[in-house]
């Protein structure tokens, strides 16, 4: 089937949500044990990596990355100890799609994280109305086959460099240095970063330092200026520049209405 074929029959079922979780290294939900589920899963690492086996293979997972396990597929869950370990789980009845091999997709802008956090915050709340987490869920399914079709069909593309980028956004990076990884030009790699991705690699570094300050304002009381350290900004004037260009706020702004939001 192309990806049409699996959209139409994303659109034209009910999925359910069955199992819907968020959780770190900490908690007792991991299973590492050899086990498959009646439903298709869905997980999204909003820290730390893994290897995994699936299928008799052993698929690398990082920072960002969606991961999708066919419903009743074996596989068994390791993970990296060296890093802070946090996923979004989600576990989804829909017999009509029907999925043959595991699926792993780099964040590009944002978009499978935030659909990720929809199904989540509907999924929990008190009296949470399914037709909102049905809605939720076929946007979620629909960007996996866009992002898996895409990503199929760019065998070209610069392999080691988003894994590179997602372990060391935080560093200075160089495009030579990212060059160099694939052996290819800086030139070549920009253009075909590009092409895969849909934006520049300075871009993408900013998008995830960003990600990341958002984060740090959230949960700390970190000033501005040490965040922008933190996230691999050499500058706190530039850092802001680039914090309110993508998120159209100030860092004070986003974290103050933030606050609110939380008091209201």
């Amino acid at each position: 089937m192309n990806r049409d074929d699996y959209c139409e029959i994303i659109q034209k079922s009910s999925p359910k949500l069955m199992y819907c979780e968020h959780f770190d290294e900490d908690s007792d939900k991991w299973d590492f044990s050899r086990h498959s589920h009646p439903y298709i899963e869905l997980i999204f690492f909003l820290e730390g990596k893994a290897d995994l086996e699936v299928g008799g293979q052993t698929l690398k997972t990082t920072l960002y990355d969606t991961l999708v396990y066919p419903a009743g597929m074996l596989h068994r869950d390791g993970l990296s100890p060296e890093r802070t370990r946090e996923i979004i789980c989600l576990w989804v009845d829909i017999p009509q799609l029907v999925l043959t091999q595991p699926i792993i997709l780099h964040e590009r802008r944002g978009t499978l994280k935030s659909l990720f956090q929809l199904v989540y915050r509907f999924g929990k709340e008190e009296e949470n109305d399914p037709y909102r987490i049905e809605y939720a869920l076929k946007l979620l399914l629909t960007e996996v086959m866009f992002e898996a079709f895409r990503a199929s069909g760019n065998e070209t593309r610069p392999n080691a460099v988003v894994p590179y980028i997602l372990e060391h956004y935080t560093e200075k990076i160089t495009l030579e240095e990212l060059a160099s990884l694939e052996h290819i030009s800086v030139s070549y790699l920009a253009r075909r970063f590009k092409e895969t991705t849909g934006m520049t690699i300075i871009s993408y570094i900013h998008h995830l330092r960003i990600e990341k300050a958002r984060e740090l304002l959230i949960s700390s009381s970190l000033t501005a200026s040490e965040i922008s350290y933190m996230v691999g900004f050499d500058s706190p004037k530039y850092f802001h520049r680039i914090f309110k260009k993508e998120t159209g706020e100030s860092p004070a702004q986003f974290r103050r209405t933030y606050t609110k939001q939380q008091t209201e």
